[in-house]
């Protein structure tokens, strides 16, 4: 929400004064601890008056330049290839003068402009919410603040963004309407950025223009003079915002887009009708920020670079050399300097609890949390705030460097690598500026080192002494059984790192598919990145966000450049098609060819089955839902009860089951329930407690999840054994000894009885 005054209806002038009710300013906001309004009058008349003042400054530029080329030129030829020797009265040495003097006044100029201009504010990060939101603000504090805490957002809009809402204020006075959000829009339509947002979500152009024109014709026509609608004003600073909570220097043509769709209800229409919808826009926008974001991450990491210390140097020249910390180690911060480290995304709530801990006096965390939902990239992504110098004062000015457990102890004895351990935690001592990360810190547990005492133990000692920070990582496993009990445990102040949700994991794929696109010469649609992440989530249940999604799309680009070349589109149905692969299990869109098939499934099954057509027909009908998606997601694919005498056909019909759905007959598990009359058998099923070799069932089902469950003879089982099945039917799911959750979702389960029969 924003500040509007209803006396000048924004414009901050009532005829030709200033408005007294807002001081001038029209509207106003507060963000950041800053007061903020549009000081930049946008009508006819200024408009114009930018454009002049744009074509004789570049006309004065051009016209410079060639002088200064010409004056070069003319001493060069004078000078170098006519070898003559400068005297005092010479036109060559005036020239040189003149051009020279030419020059300067052109960077001047150019640097002038550029101190003109603003950036937006520069998010805190420990004291905001981690979305920030535009707050009422009454004018009067704009006029008793100083200039300092007062921010002019028309000086952060980019050039492109200005030249777009100039074209909305033309577009609106030639059809004769107030300037709304919609013509913020159509304005911004043809620009770059909007172009490959559309082409990224797979819209033609002109699939968006033609609904766009038609809500442009049925807008009002103005019974005055054009000017900005109270809409249109909010849209502005709320540009600002979307800039400022994504931490961008200026307002982009895509912050406006953005921020103008989301007040456009007919525009979300549209975007709706063309399959899109609002998280799906925010995320393909995040898609071409992010790849903004890296270019300019490099550019601002090389200056930040070379205003920090080389190497293992401190800017007080205090540190000392580590030579066997750098033999063992990787430097983090130097890699974020050269740009090499991946963009994080995300993790805004771990990262403040870090720095939380840090600021409270502890000065040792351990990351805990599945494999593969990023804990070595959110220490990588702290080593780029450092860089960046946006962290909390205990970690500034300091390296960070991951020790390798693997080459502390290879090739070691135990005592060995005990003397290695202290001798490296002795060099960060001495350095006084390095930040420790140390990646599976698990594997030190159970390295004796004599008397009874393990290196992580050892460790656990040096970290309680506080002289180094310390950020391990493990994953949850690894820290229930190995650390949590341990004197690490004691040691290591824990952060819990959960899987990502699909919006993030979305946009992690967005910043690494630019590196795949290059690789395998190749373009990803945004469609190619969703499914990847549904599909990964649904089909993939033993593996985690994003790192499962993001095998998939690398499979998905080598799939199509073989199959089809270099420069063409990976799309949601290519990815799917390797999921079918690697799953066996029909993911992708049913084709003419396969909708036949499954309008005469139950031909399909009749062609080994003979007669049972009532059960025929509910198997067919079942698999159709399932493959149409009409199905309950969270539970089996289908539950089946087949009641008859031996030998009727029940085994048979549940072999062609799995043929005509999973491919092969082999895709089944099949448990006679004859073995399980006992409540002891189930530990059978699930493993029995205090071991890690899990059960029958359970490790069946882990290793081939997509397949048919057979339950011969029902009846005979324990009914403590058919409460867990009942769980499955339930839950989809079943939790065996070593405490794994089993995902049944994808298993088709069919029991058979000869019961009353």
């Amino acid at each position: 929400m924003i500040s509007l005054c209803k006396t000048c209806q924004g414009s901050g002038s009532v005829g030709a004064r200033t408005c007294a009710d807002c001081f001038g300013f029209g509207a106003a906001a507060a963000l950041g601890g800053k007061f903020l309004y549009w000081g930049k009058r946008i009508d006819l008349f200024e408009i114009s008056l930018d454009r002049a003042r744009f074509f004789v400054r570049r006309s004065f530029f051009v016209f410079l330049s060639l002088i200064a080329v010409a004056g070069l030129g003319y001493f060069l030829w004078q000078t170098v290839l006519r070898a003559e020797v400068v005297s005092a009265p010479d036109p060559t040495l005036l020239a040189f003068w003149i051009s020279l003097l030419a020059v300067m006044f052109i960077v001047g100029r150019v640097m002038r402009n550029q101190e003109q201009s603003k950036a937006v504010s520069r998010r805190e990060f420990s004291r905001e919410k981690i979305t920030p939101a535009l707050e009422v603000v009454p004018f009067a504090d704009g006029k008793r603040q100083s200039r300092r805490e007062r921010l002019d957002i028309s000086q952060t809009f980019a050039p492109e963004s200005q030249e777009a809402l100039r074209r909305a204020f033309e577009l609106a006075d030639g059809a004769k309407q107030d300037v709304l959000p919609l013509h913020i829009i159509a304005a911004l339509r043809s620009s770059k950025p909007v172009l490959i947002l559309l082409g990224r979500l797979g819209i033609h152009p002109d699939r968006f223009s033609e609904p766009l024109d038609r809500l442009l014709a049925k807008q009002a026509v103005r019974d005055s003079f054009t000017r900005l609608s109270p809409a249109t004003r909010e849209v502005i600073f709320e540009a600002y915002a979307y800039a400022y909570a994504h931490r961008r220097p200026r307002v982009s043509p895509l912050s406006l887009f953005i921020a103008a769709v989301l007040a456009e209800a007919g525009v979300r229409e549209v975007f709706f009708e063309l399959g899109v919808d609002e998280e799906k826009l925010e995320n393909a926008v995040a898609w071409i920020r992010i790849n903004d974001a890296l270019r300019e991450r490099y550019r601002a990491f090389q200056r930040a670079a070379r205003l920090r210390p080389k190497g293992a140097m401190n800017r007080a020249m205090t540190a000392l050399a580590t030579p066997l910390l750098d033999r063992l180690s990787s430097d983090l911060t130097a890699a974020a300097a050269r740009g090499a480290l991946p963009l994080l995304i995300d993790r805004e709530r771990e990262m403040n609890e870090i720095f939380r801990i840090f600021e409270g006096g502890r000065k040792s965390v351990i990351l805990v949390g599945p494999p593969g939902v990023g804990k070595n990239a959110l220490a990588q992504g702290l080593a780029e705030r450092m860089v960046e110098e946006d962290v909390p004062s205990v970690l500034s000015d300091k390296r960070m460097v991951s020790l390798s457990v693997a080459d502390v102890v290879s090739g070691a004895t135990p005592a060995e690598a005990q003397e290695r351990l202290l001798t490296v935690l002795g060099e960060v001592a001495r350095a006084e500026n390095i930040a420790l990360v140390v990646p599976d810190v698990g594997g030190m547990v159970g390295v004796s080192i004599g008397e009874g005492i393990d290196l992580g133990e050892a460790f656990a000692a040096e970290i309680e002494k506080g002289y180094f920070l310390c950020i391990a990582t493990a994953t949850d496993a690894a820290y229930a059984k190995e650390i949590e009990s341990h004197a690490l445990g004691r040691a290591l102040e824990r952060v819990r790192v959960d899987e990502m949700d699909h919006r993030a994991a979305i946009q992690v794929l967005e910043s690494v598919a630019g590196g795949i696109e290059y690789t395998q010469k190749v373009f990803f649609s945004y469609d190619a990145l969703e499914r990847a992440v549904k599909l990964a989530d649904r089909y993939m249940r033993d593996r985690f966000l994003p790192e499962k999604a993001m095998e998939l799309i690398q499979e998905a680009a080598q799939a199509v450049r073989s199959r089809r070349g270099e420069r063409q589109l990976v799309t949601g149905e290519d990815v799917a098609a390797v999921v079918s692969e690697k799953t066996r299990v029909p993911v992708t869109t049913v084709t003419s060819d396969e909708a036949e098939k499954l309008l005469r499934l139950e031909e399909e099954l009749h062609r080994r089955v003979i007669g049972q057509d009532e059960a025929v027909r509910a198997v067919a009908e079942a698999l159709r839902r399932a493959r149409a998606e009409l199905r309950e997601t969270k539970k089996p694919i289908a539950n089946f009860l087949f009641l008859g005498p031996t030998g009727v056909g029940k085994t048979e019909l549940a072999k062609t089951v799995a043929a005509v759905y999973f491919g092969s007959e082999e895709a089944m598990v099949r448990l006679d329930m004859s073995e399980y009359q006992d409540q002891a058998s189930i530990y059978r099923l699930v493993g029995p407690p205090g071991e890690t070799g899990g059960g029958i069932l359970s490790e069946a089902v882990r290793k081939q999840p997509f397949t048919l469950l057979l339950l011969d003879e029902l009846e005979k089982a324990h009914p403590d054994v058919l409460n867990v099945f009942l769980q499955v039917m339930d839950d989809g799911r079943l939790t065996d000894n070593a405490g794994r959750v089993v995902d049944f979702t994808n298993v088709i389960m069919i029991a058979t009885t000869n019961a009353g029969t």
